[in-house]
């Protein structure tokens, strides 16, 4: 048995988390055997069916999504608690998972949720895997919160973005810690511009340069996809780009006092909260992203003596 573990810390990311299956695939290419597998919102779900053995299924029924498909996943309920039931997508990943609770976990694993009531993180490293999985999922306002033991819970990113903490917790000696939101800024910039064809009343160079700046931009980060450019911002968008401002920063005080190892950051600021038919690009991005980090994960290789 290896005296060293090695964690993986999954982060927060809405539809950005399917880069974590290109993550875990590319470091499994590399020879990185991962003992410890810890998550915060869909890096629990990821993470979940990584540690059971179910990541290949998973990342079939992902990459399947289109856009219509998302949307009838969408339980849209005018319950208070949420915009979202949850129940439909969460249906269907138990499909792929089966395994209803952490003992059946390959790996040892554990899930970051945020007690609404008392504003503390709530660790979930035994007991109910499912509850445990939508609890970590239930994003403020968007998806409705999960009760448990008298409280309610919700998203595990308001408290711990990135579970480097729990990762460690559990056992490893080292973490590589997976960052969704650190290009947040750039989505953030793209999703609350002005359209420039709009605003006649600013001068043409200016808008010229706007415009080209946003090409560059996108053509930068992807060619598969093209975005509109927005006018102004609905509600949703408000309060999901809200949401990554404040985790963001949050992540960043938190790595301060206690980094991981090795970081890994995806660059996919085209994909916005909900687009989780945009799989193949995240799972690419992700797969880049060990790429680049790849001299400082080749030495982990070693420890798997």
């Amino acid at each position: 048995m290896r005296s060293i573990k090695i964690g993986l810390a999954l982060g927060a990311g809405s539809a950005r988390g399917w880069s974590h299956i290109g993550v875990i695939n590319a470091l499994q290419r590399a020879g990185i055997k991962i003992d410890i597998v810890a998550g915060c919102s869909i890096g629990s779900l990821v993470g979940a069916a990584y540690a059971c053995g179910k990541l290949p299924e998973l990342e079939k029924w992902v990459r399947s999504f289109s856009y219509w498909d998302v949307l009838k996943l969408m339980d849209v309920s005018w319950r208070r608690g949420g915009l979202l039931r949850g129940e439909r997508v969460f249906n269907h990943y138990r499909q792929i998972l089966s395994e209803s609770s952490f003992t059946d976990c390959q790996l040892k694993f554990g899930a970051v949720a945020t007690n609404l009531s008392t504003g503390r993180e709530l660790w979930f490293t035994e007991g109910d895997l499912h509850l445990a999985i939508r609890a970590s999922c239930s994003m403020p306002g968007l998806m409705a919160p999960v009760t448990h033991n008298g409280y309610w819970l919700v998203d595990g990113a308001v408290v711990n973005p990135v579970p480097v903490s729990l990762t460690r917790a559990l056992g490893a000696d080292i973490v590589i810690a997976v960052d969704l939101q650190h290009d947040a800024h750039l989505m953030q910039q793209d999703l609350l511009s002005v359209n420039p064809a709009e605003n006649e009343e600013d001068s043409g160079e200016k808008n010229t340069a706007r415009l080209q700046w946003h090409e560059r931009l996108r053509e930068r980060i992807s060619t598969m996809t093209t975005r509109r450019t927005v006018v102004a911002p609905t509600a949703m968008e408000i309060m999901t780009t809200s949401i990554q401002v404040l985790e963001n920063r949050l992540k960043r005080n938190r790595m301060a006092g206690d980094p991981p190892d090795i970081l890994i950051q995806p660059l996919c600021p085209q994909i916005s909260t909900l687009d989780f038919h945009r799989a193949e690009a995240a799972i690419n991005a992700g797969q880049l992203a060990v790429e680049k980090k790849i001299d400082e994960l080749l030495p982990l290789v070693k420890t798997m003596v």
